[in-house]
């Protein structure tokens, strides 16, 4: 059973960090707040949207965890499992961390979504931000996949990291690793928000949400 212990601790210390995403979302993602007048109202909102992106990409980076199942199955008898546990239990456990992890990514994601819609941004804008955020993830994965770097480096090492990635888009290694990524998060989104479109309406539905924003702005 350590090997399942691992698992959790290894990719619920991820989602844990996603998660920190998901509750900056529901804090800052407020019209109300954003038309503050002066840029020193607005600075916490800022430092906020700054949390929200450093931790924004452990949601999708619980996806890549697979690498980990693949050598579990394929050195199963050094781990101790057996056939019916890899699929019994191994298996179901990273689809349920992976199925978590993205699910935050989503919902966090769709807050700044629906925020945008609300701050009258165009759909064409809305769009755009859609494509363009898994490249960032994408980005922001592989430095922490392959390069090893964690979330707090953006801090405390940011010229490295910059560097280091700057560098990276010489490398046809870095370019299908972000693009192949991107396309998987893109995906993963639209179809989880479909799914969880028929759960909670009021959270993916953009007409009902402009109007909740809108209710918010008449009230405060």
């Amino acid at each position: 059973m350590n090997v399942y212990l691992e698992n959790c601790k290894i990719m619920g210390t991820n989602i844990l960090f996603a998660t920190f995403s998901l509750l900056i979302s529901t804090l800052i993602f407020k019209r109300r707040y954003w038309n503050q007048t002066t840029i020193f109202k607005k600075f916490p909102l800022l430092i906020g949207l700054f949390f929200f992106y450093l931790f924004l990409p452990y949601g999708p980076y619980v996806l890549t965890d697979i690498i980990h199942l693949v050598r579990q199955i394929r050195d199963f008898r050094y781990f101790g499992l057996t056939e019916n546990s890899i699929i019994v239990f191994l298996i179901p456990q990273y689809i349920l961390f992976m199925f978590i992890g993205l699910s935050i990514y989503v919902i966090a994601f769709q807050e700044l979504l629906h925020f945008l819609n609300s701050m009258g941004f165009s759909i064409f804008v809305i769009w755009l931000i859609k494509i363009i955020n898994p490249i960032i993830m994408g980005i922001g994965i592989f430095l922490g996949r392959v390069r090893r770097y964690h979330s707090w480096d953006v801090i405390f090492n940011s010229d490295e990291i910059i560097l280091a990635t700057l560098k990276d888009f010489s490398n046809l290694h870095f370019i299908f690793f972000v693009l192949f990524n991107s396309l998987v998060i893109f995906i993963g989104f639209e179809i989880l928000s479909i799914f969880y479109k028929s759960i909670f309406n009021n959270l993916f539905d953009m007409k009902k949400k402009e109007s909740q924003y809108g209710q918010e702005h008449i009230s405060g």
